[in-house]
């Protein structure tokens, strides 16, 4: 059952360090300007196989793969922690950050969930980053 499992998820198991660190290494732009240079193209290419990411994060409960979720999440956190420090000279508490990633990583699950064509997912989630980073360049 392990074996099938893994096979199934296998290519959907991305890792999204390398994803912000592309990001971050971005000298110029906002945040949102390096997203929809960069973490973009990452998380449309993530949406073709949501069926995958969706059995990833939803039922790999039993699974090595048990914390795939909350490691995307604390990924997630560490990544938006390093854009606050870019962007405000305010050091905010972590929660702030784990709490955004926690409602990211939701609402791209989502997203992945009630999908509905590809035009349909872009652009939820061109609508979802820009409230999100409308609301983290606010701070």
């Amino acid at each position: 059952k392990e074996v099938l499992f893994d096979a199934v998820v296998s290519s959907v198991y991305i890792n999204f360090e390398s994803a912000f660190d592309e990001e971050e290494s971005l000298e110029k732009g906002s945040a949102s300007e390096r997203f929809d240079e960069v973490g973009e193209n990452y998380i449309h290419e993530l949406l073709k196989e949501r069926k995958k990411l969706i059995i990833l994060m939803d039922k790999s409960s039993g699974t090595k793969h048990t914390e795939a979720k909350q490691k995307l999440i604390s990924q997630m956190q560490v990544h938006i922690e390093v854009s606050l420090k870019r962007q405000s000279k305010e050091e905010y508490d972590p929660m702030l950050a784990h709490i955004l990633a926690s409602n990211f990583t939701e609402g791209l699950l989502e997203i992945a969930r009630h999908y509905q064509s590809e035009k349909w997912a872009k652009d939820m989630l061109k609508l979802i980053a820009r409230c999100y980073y409308k609301g983290v360049e606010s701070l």
